[in-house]
């Protein structure tokens, strides 16, 4: 075989080489540097509107009332008060005391009394003291107030009577006596009234029940047992709404106004339980909005697996077909805010890559997708001088297009962990009540091991305790 002279080669070769540079160009570029600006990511605390409703039926009431009036709830034991009036008298509670009506938060009711009392007869300094028993049925109206302290405040006023037994006096024969009698009722019901005020002041509370359902609200609760995932409720203030009456039911709500918190990791520890809450505030409506913020996590790894499906075979045309990169090879990883893909190509271009843009949540796809996405600035200098076609191409503009991780699933699951643990009874007699109603994005982090996608979900809570 003939050799070919060594100028006919040289010629050849120096022909041969420009196109060979024009249909492979290279590009190794410097990748850009792995960074990750938080090692984990910690879902900010946002404000929450807890309800607490709480229904007393009227039997409720009368059953504290009368556990806090019994006996002797009234003596007078002094002929010389009120003007010298020659009466003494004691007033016991026969038997329960009825609620007859209510309307919002002013009550009627009856209190049975069994009245024995001694009334001074004479002239000219010779008074005779004769005795009388008698039953009656005294009624009130009394207008239920919670003090900012949460004590119980009732403000009772007469509401006039009814004899069971009328009052007679029998000296050989039966006197009436209930005008008498009645008169005195009259100028003494206000003080029953007060009486009865004292008592409810020093026997009814709701404070203990509040405190209850304050501490009830500080036990974390376990969303995602695989993700070791808490939320974490920390109450700040409580309101309430004046009382309706509805039938034999006396109805409000309490509110807590408080932090919300999601937490990874192990159980958050248990704050001290409070034994006092802050004053009530009085407030016309209290509104029920509860959120929170939930993590979906998506390993890199997961996600490279699903940018390759995406990706991997693709294949850009550049000025009209003329020349054309075909993805082979791909991998991310973060730097600083950017989600980093490294691509490895072959066509008009051989080599490595490196395209970035922010990782963001797209609310219509339910998807992590990029924004502002760019070739890495290392590669788009060498690309600047091997191919310039690449940059003037829309294979960016493409990429961004077409990328997006779904975490609709992941995002479901969060959601229908949330409920699960909102609608559990944590001990007997306290259970969270609730439903998700919408889910909005908030930010995307990049830890090093994976893509984090913050989003708020949010929706209405409610606190049942038993008792209150």
């Amino acid at each position: 075989m003939k050799k070919l002279p060594i100028s006919v080669c040289l010629i050849i070769i120096s022909v041969l080489c420009p196109l060979l540079k024009t249909n492979a160009q290279k590009a190794n570029p410097e990748a850009p540097e792995e960074r990750y600006l938080q090692d984990t990511v910690k879902v900010q605390k946002v404000f929450s509107n807890i309800s607490i409703p709480f229904d007393i039926s009227m039997n409720d009431i009368e059953r504290q009332i009368n556990a806090s009036i019994t006996g002797l709830i009234y003596e007078d034991n002094s002929y010389t008060d009120g003007n010298n009036d020659n009466f003494k008298c004691k007033v016991w509670k026969k038997s329960n005391i009825i609620i007859t009506a209510a309307t919002n938060d002013v009550f009627d009711f009856t209190v049975p009394l069994k009245v024995w009392a001694e009334q001074g007869f004479g002239a000219f300094g010779i008074m005779k003291y004769v005795p009388v028993e008698f039953e009656m049925n005294l009624k009130f109206s009394t207008r239920f107030t919670i003090r900012q302290d949460w004590a119980v405040q009732t403000f009772t006023t007469p509401n006039g009577y009814e004899w069971i037994t009328k009052p007679k006096l029998n000296i050989g024969f039966n006197v009436p006596l209930d005008f008498i009698v009645g008169k005195i009722i009259d100028n003494n019901h206000t003080r029953f009234a007060k009486s009865i005020d004292d008592a409810v002041a020093k026997n009814l509370t709701i404070k203990p029940y509040v405190v209850q359902a304050w501490n009830a609200a500080l036990q974390p609760y376990l969303v995602s047992d695989e993700y070791r995932t808490w939320v974490r409720i920390t109450p700040l203030e409580i309101f309430m709404t004046p009382l309706v009456t509805t039938g034999r039911n006396v109805k409000s709500v309490l509110g807590l106004r408080a932090y919300t918190e999601t937490i990874t990791g192990d159980k958050p520890v248990l704050p001290l339980s409070v034994t006092t809450v802050p004053n009530l505030k009085l407030v016309s409506a209290i509104p029920n909005e509860f959120q929170v913020g939930l993590m979906s996590e998506v390993p890199y790894a997961e996600a490279a697996v699903v940018a390759k499906k995406m990706f991997i075979g693709k294949t850009y045309d550049f000025k009209d077909g003329k020349y054309k990169i075909e993805i082979t090879g791909l991998d991310i990883y973060g730097s600083n805010e950017f989600l980093v893909i490294k691509a490895d190509v072959k066509g008009n271009l051989k080599g490595t890559i490196y395209i970035k843009g922010i990782p963001v949540y797209n609310a219509s796809k339910k998807s992590i997708v990029l924004s502002n996405t760019q070739f890495d600035i290392k590669t788009k200098n060498i690309l600047a001088k091997a191919a310039a076609w690449v940059l003037e191409g829309r294979m960016v503009k493409m990429i961004e297009d077409e990328y997006g991780l779904p975490v609709d699933e992941l995002l479901n699951y969060a959601k229908q962990n949330v409920e699960m643990a909102m609608n559990t009874e944590y001990r007997k007699g306290v259970k969270l009540s609730g439903k998700i109603e919408s889910v909005s994005p908030d930010k995307v982090y990049l830890t090093p091991s994976s893509m984090v996608a913050i989003v708020l979900a949010k929706g209405k809570v409610e606190l049942k305790v038993d008792g209150l």
